[in-house]
C-alpha cells in the first residue's frame, strides 16, 4: 500500500481492523508516556464491505479490498505504512470456556515457580473445527476459595487459579487470514469483538465487578460477560441493524438505502402518545414501480422495528441462561455497536432484561476522530487498547523479573558472606 508521508515510527506503534459486515474499520495508534490517558489515535480509516456476511467471507476478492482501503485510509492519515495488524472476530460463533486448576503448595508459601506450574496445568479442551484463541487467568483462590490478586508470598496448602480459553472458528479464521495476506498485512493475533467491545466501553467497576455487553452490529449481537476484570462467556447472534432495516423495506415497500435513512432519523425502539399522530414522510415504490413519498403515522414505523428488537434480546437472555447468573452477581449492562444509536434502545433493554443499562461509549483515548467516539466504534477502539494492555504486561514483566532477579543475586550475595 502507498501512502502520501512517510515519517519515522516509533516502536510503540499498533495497528488494528475491525471487519464488520457493513464496514470495515481501521485504527493506528501509540502509547501516551506520562498520561492517564492509554491511546494517542494517529490514524483512522473504514471502507463499506463487500464480500462479507455474518462474520463469515464469501468473496475473498471483494473482503480484500475493503480491507485495503479501510487500512489505507488509516495509513495516509498517520502517515507511515503498517505491516502487522490485530483483527476482531465475531463470525462463527466464538467460544469461551473456562478452567479450575489445583495446586498443593509443598512449602506452604506460594511462590512464582507455583505460578508457572498451576498455568502450565492449564490444557484447554480440544474443540472440533474451533482454534485456541488465548488463555488468561481470570482470579487466584487459596484455602477455602478465597479469592486473592497475587498470590506470590501468601502462606496456603492450596493454590487454584481460574483459567479463561477463547476459541474461534477454523475455517472463519482461516478465510479472513488469507483475505488479510492478500492485503500484504500480517495478523498478530485475533481477539473476539464481544471482549474488544467490553474492553473499549467499560470502566474499572464494571469489568471488575460485572457486567453484560452486548454489541448491536450490523448482521450480528455478539455478547460478552465480564468479571473479575476478565471476559468469561462470549456468544453471537445472527441478528443486527441490517435485518431491521430489511423490516423496513419489507414493511413499508421503500428501497434499502431509503429505509436505512428512515430508520437512523425517525427509527426507535419504542413509542409515545404523540407517535400516532406524528407523521413522518417515506419514499415508496409504487405500483407502477416509481418512487413516491407518502405520510405516515412514525408509531407505524416503530411497530415494524420493535418485534425485531424484542426477538435479539429475548434471544440474549435466553443465552444467558446457559451462565445460571443470579440477578444479584451481575445487575449492569452495557449497549455498543451501532444498533446502540438507535433511539430508546436503552430504555427498551432496561425494561425487557429488568436491569440496569447504559450506551457504551470509547474511553480512554485522544486525538480520536469524532466518528469514532460513538458506540458504533467500541469493538474497534478496543482492539486498540488491548494491544497497548498487552505490551504493558510484557514490559511490566520483564521489569519484575529483572526485579527478582536483582535481589535473588543480593540474597546470593548474602548467603555466600554472612
Amino acid at each position: 500500500m502507498t501512502v502520501m508521508n512517510n515519517i519515522k515510527r516509533s516502536n510503540d506503534i499498533f495497528s488494528v481492523i475491525d471487519i464488520g459486515n457493513t464496514k470495515v474499520s481501521s485504527l493506528i495508534g501509540s502509547s501516551v508516556k506520562n498520561n492517564d490517558v492509554q491511546v494517542k489515535v494517529l490514524g483512522f480509516g473504514q471502507h463499506a464491505s463487500s464480500g462479507i456476511a455474518n462474520g463469515i467471507v464469501t468473496d475473498m476478492k471483494e473482503i480484500a479490498n475493503s480491507i485495503a482501503k479501510a487500512v489505507e485510509g488509516a495509513e495516509t492519515m498517520a502517515g507511515f505504512p503498517i505491516n502487522n495488524i490485530t483483527c476482531s472476530l465475531s463470525g462463527g460463533r466464538p467460544i469461551i470456556k473456562v478452567m479450575r486448576n489445583e495446586l498443593q503448595i509443598e512449602n506452604g508459601q506460594v511462590t512464582k515457580n507455583d505460578l508457572a506450574k498451576i498455568e502450565k496445568m492449564n490444557k484447554p479442551k480440544i474443540i472440533e473445527d474451533y482454534k485456541l484463541l488465548s488463555s488468561s487467568v481470570i482470579k487466584y483462590y487459596i484455602d477455602n476459595n478465597t479469592p486473592v490478586d497475587n498470590p506470590i508470598g501468601i502462606h496456603t496448602d492450596k493454590l487454584i487459579v481460574e483459567m479463561s480459553n477463547s476459541y474461534g472458528k477454523k475455517g472463519v479464521i482461516k478465510n479472513i487470514s488469507s483475505a488479510i495476506d492478500l492485503c500484504h498485512l500480517s495478523i498478530d493475533k485475533f481477539t473476539l469483538c464481544s471482549e474488544a467491545s467490553g474492553i473499549s466501553t467499560l470502566i474499572e467497576d464494571e469489568k471488575t465487578n460485572g457486567a453484560i455487553v452486548i454489541d448491536l452490529g450490523g448482521n450480528l449481537t455478539s455478547i460478552g460477560v465480564f468479571i473479575n476484570n476478565k471476559i468469561i462467556f462470549s456468544d453471537s447472534i445472527p441478528i443486527g441493524g441490517i435485518h431491521i432495516t430489511s423490516d423496513i423495506v419489507r414493511g413499508l415497500g421503500a428501497k434499502a438505502e431509503d429505509a436505512e435513512k428512515i430508520k437512523i432519523l425517525y427509527g426507535s425502539a419504542l413509542s409515545n402518545e404523540t407517535d400516532e399522530y406524528t407523521k413522518i414522510e417515506v419514499p415508496i415504490i409504487s405500483d407502477d414501480g416509481e418512487i413516491i413519498n407518502q405520510k405516515i403515522p412514525k408509531a407505524m414505523l416503530t411497530a415494524i422495528i420493535k418485534p425485531r428488537i424484542e426477538e435479539v434480546f429475548e434471544i440474549v437472555k435466553e443465552r444467558l441462561t446457559f451462565l445460571k447468573l443470579s440477578k444479584s452477581s451481575i445487575n449492569k449492562v452495557i449497549l455498543c455497536g451501532g444498533g446502540a444509536n438507535l433511539n430508546n434502545i436503552r430504555e427498551f433493554a432496561s425494561y425487557y432484561l429488568s436491569t440496569n443499562v447504559r450506551i457504551g461509549r470509547p474511553i480512554g483515548l485522544i486525538d480520536i476522530p469524532e466518528i469514532v467516539h460513538t458506540p458504533t466504534f467500541s469493538c474497534l477502539t478496543g482492539l486498540l487498547i488491548k494491544s497497548l494492555q498487552q505490551e504493558k504486561m510484557l514490559i511490566s514483566n520483564n521489569q519484575n523479573l529483572g526485579f527478582l532477579n536483582y535481589f535473588g543475586r543480593i540474597g546470593n550475595w548474602l548467603d555466600e558472606n554472612l
